[in-house]
This record gives C-alpha cells, sequence and structure tokens, in this order.
C-alpha cells in the first residue's frame, strides 16, 4: 500500500512539475511573437469558416507569380523532417541536451503525423486529387502528392522545430524570424497545392504542442533554458 502512495505522489509530483515547465515556456515567447502567429490563427479560422475547402484553394491558388514559384518551391524544405537530424547534429557542439530534445520532437512528430495521416485521416484526398491538376496551377519540379492530405506533416515538423527554437532562445528577437519561417513553411504546402489550408491550420497547432512538449520533457525549469 505504501508503494503505491508513494508512486501515486510522484506521478503528481512529477505531472506537477511538468505542467508549471509548460506555463514557464509559455511566459518566454514574445507577445509580438505570439500575436503573429494568433494573426495567422484567426485569418486561417476565418476562411475556412467563410469557404469550403476546395473553394478556398482554388481562391488562393489563383494567387501566383514567377518569384513565388521559385521561393515557396524552395522554402517548403524547411518543414523536412530531414531538419530535425540537422539541428540535432548542430546541437551536439552547443547545448547536448538540446539533441535530445529535437530526436524526441522528430519522434513525436512522426508518430502523430503518422497516426493521423495514415490511421485515423487515412485516404483524404490532397487538392490534386481533389480539384484535378487541369484547375490548379502547378510548378515545374515539384512532385505532387494525390492521398493522406490531413493534416500537413511538413506544417508539423516546421512547427515543432520553429516552436522548439523560440523557447531555447528566450526572449531573444530571433523569435521573430523562427514563427516567420514556420509560417512559410506551412503557406508553401497550400501555395504548392499539397495540402488545403484547413491542414496546415491543424498542422501548425500540433507542432507547437509537440515543441512545447518536448521542451517540457528535458528543461523542467525555464532558468535552465539558454
Amino acid at each position: 500500500m505504501e508503494t503505491v502512495i508513494y508512486k501515486k505522489r510522484s506521478l503528481n509530483s512529477g505531472l506537477k512539475r511538468f505542467l508549471n515547465s509548460l506555463v514557464s515556456f509559455i511566459k518566454i515567447i514574445r507577445k509580438e511573437v505570439s500575436i503573429t502567429y494568433f494573426v495567422f490563427f484567426f485569418a486561417s479560422v476565418l476562411l475556412v469558416a467563410l469557404y469550403n475547402k476546395a473553394d478556398l484553394h482554388l481562391i488562393l491558388n489563383s494567387y501566383h507569380s514567377s518569384f513565388f514559384d521559385v521561393f515557396f518551391k524552395y522554402s517548403t524544405f524547411l518543414g523536412d523532417g530531414i531538419m530535425f537530424a540537422v539541428l540535432a547534429i548542430i546541437f551536439l557542439f552547443v547545448k547536448r541536451k538540446m539533441t535530445l530534445v529535437f530526436v524526441v520532437g522528430g519522434l513525436l512528430t512522426l508518430v502523430i503525423t503518422h497516426f493521423f495521416k495514415k490511421i485515423i485521416f487515412k485516404g483524404v484526398a490532397r487538392p490534386a486529387e481533389f480539384l484535378g491538376l487541369e484547375n490548379l496551377h502547378l510548378i515545374d519540379g515539384v512532385k505532387i502528392a494525390f492521398w493522406n492530405s490531413f493534416p500537413s506533416g511538413h506544417t508539423i515538423t516546421a512547427f515543432t522545430i520553429f516552436a522548439i527554437l523560440c523557447l531555447y532562445f528566450r526572449k531573444c528577437v530571433s523569435q521573430y524570424i523562427w514563427i516567420l519561417l514556420a509560417i512559410i513553411a506551412g503557406i508553401s504546402r497550400v501555395y504548392l497545392s499539397q495540402h488545403f489550408l484547413m491542414d496546415i491550420f491543424v498542422g501548425s497547432i500540433l507542432g507547437i504542442v509537440i515543441g512545447f512538449v518536448s521542451m517540457s520533457l528535458f528543461f523542467p525549469e525555464r532558468k535552465r533554458v539558454h
């Protein structure tokens, strides 16, 4: 009985430390960074509420230029899973515990993305399948996917990575860069007709949650963060 009580207290204590860590990390984010994300958040909510996903995608897809074709063709790689490995290696020489954060963040992203895309929402059509290639502005050299649209794995990855970087660099002005890069990576998926807006909207939320959880597991106290 005493062992059970001890384990229960230990579990409650661990959960309390974890929740306190999450609260501490929230306070690290600069107000302007939070506002930037909420502008993206509420704009996405408004657009998703006003239009069905097909009409909305066709409207967004009608706005394109040669500059943005090139820009988003390459900026979309910010959401590649290989980014976790690159940052994990870099932080081996900067702060080793952060390597573990990126490894765990990458694993959580992989598992959660697979769970949603391949199990819960398996077979959901992407824009190319749903609307037809002939109705979309497409970019040469971009391999188009047709299925398992929801949510956007690239967006989850981008927001996980850049949420972690925002938390690592505390109240540093570089947080502005990280949130903008995450949003750009998400928007690129819509521009390239790889995803609907709803896919990246939900992906951004999942990525931020994963980022906060990953950091909280290894930095239970805010003062330990860089």
